[in-house]
């Protein structure tokens, strides 16, 4: 993969990244929610910055969240658009992968508990073992109800885990949720678009992850064994 585009409109910044060969150029906004103002040009600004046409990517990917409901559904638009019109293979990258690939960036390979703030006591919860720097899901994404009663998958129980997202600021209340103790705390790990592009060619060299139709929002629903207290 010589030529790769990432596009995440995830959070408030919006940020591009573009691998040349390796070399790194990245494109952010820091004003809070100007995705659909400023994509376009951030990708254009990249690009002629690298002296690239678009025309010669190899792969765009895109954070595909959770997290900004509108962000997300105008970045996937845009890498949708790109991919259908020049022809280029298009794939979308978990919020929660992501945060596992920055963390394990830090800190090297492991089992690493991915935690971010759905919505009151409800918290999105991503269980990655990286391996060679690359995160793979242990068990499925889920949200967790910390007023509900649940079955932690025996996957996560089965390991020693890292803890990684502000969804730990919660940790008392999530272990005990889960039935687990974490062996290690990590409140955020520094996010590189690096990392994001690393993930963007790993997907893009297996070829059942290339269909831009399958590139949606990624909205985490309850498990079917989370079950309310009465």
């Amino acid at each position: 993969m010589n030529y790769v585009l990432a596009i995440d409109t995830s959070g408030l910044e919006t940020r591009v990244g573009l691998s040349c060969f390796g070399t790194v150029t990245e494109k952010h906004c820091t004003e809070p929610k100007r995705a659909s103002q400023q994509l376009l040009c951030l990708a254009e600004q990249a690009l002629a910055e690298a002296e690239v046409r678009i025309s010669q990517l190899d792969g765009i990917g895109v954070v595909i969240g959770p997290g900004s409901f509108t962000g997300l559904r105008i970045g996937i638009a845009v890498a949708q658009g790109l991919s259908i019109s020049h022809g280029i293979p298009l794939v979308g990258v978990s919020t929660m992968a992501l945060s596992a690939k920055s963390a394990c960036s830090e800190l090297g390979d492991g089992f690493f508990l991915v935690s971010q703030i759905a919505r009151l006591s409800e918290m999105y919860i991503g269980a990655y073992r990286c391996e060679s720097g690359t995160p793979s899901l242990v068990s499925n994404e889920f949200v967790l109800d910390l007023n509900a009663e649940f079955k932690t998958p025996s996957e996560i129980i089965e390991n020693k885990w890292i803890g990684v997202g502000g969804g730990w600021s919660e940790r008392n209340k999530i272990e005990e949720a889960l039935g687990l103790e974490l062996r290690r705390n990590i409140i955020e790990p520094e996010y590189r678009i690096r990392n994001l592009l690393d993930l963007c060619v790993d997907r893009l060299k297996e070829p059942e992850n290339i269909n831009g139709n399958l590139v949606l929002p990624n909205y985490i629903k309850e498990p079917d064994y989370s079950v309310t207290k009465s």
